[in-house]
């Protein structure tokens, strides 16, 4: 192989960003027997090299019909093709791989502040970007 060729390519994580977090529940939450409902959203804007991928998650968390916990929290990275990427479809990468890198940010973040707001750590499940059923791709 030739010293001075370029064997960087693919992608670069330039930033990821909490571009929103909303925590609210009820003061007497019942925490046996509770329904969660999750909502994923991913948005994918491409201005290459750059791709920006707003990733929103939407949990609510219910008991007996009423909702005794909602959090809403937002994270945006913004990743840079790096050399001669053999990915042409950048929203794909976005979609896919971008959601894939930002989500655990989310659970984190999700976990912690179930935990600070009393509510036990709620743990949310790995995620398969690659299935449209699972992600939402308004």
């Amino acid at each position: 192989m030739n010293q001075n060729q370029n064997t960087s390519s693919g992608f670069a994580i330039q930033n990821i960003i909490l571009a929103e977090s909303n925590f609210s529940r009820i003061n007497n939450a019942v925490f046996e027997d509770v329904e969660n409902n999750l909502n994923i959203n991913v948005n994918v804007s491409v201005n290459a090299p750059t791709i920006t991928v707003e990733e929103t998650v939407d949990l609510t968390q219910s008991h007996k019909g009423n909702e005794q916990m909602k959090i809403r929290v937002k994270m945006v990275g913004i990743f840079q093709v790096v050399g001669e990427s053999q990915i042409k479809d950048l929203e794909s990468f976005g979609r896919i791989n971008g959601a894939s890198i930002i989500f655990p940010y989310i659970r984190e973040h999700i976990t912690n502040i179930t935990q600070k707001g009393g509510m036990g750590a709620i743990f949310l499940p790995p995620v398969n970007f690659t299935n449209p059923i699972v992600v939402d791709k308004k």
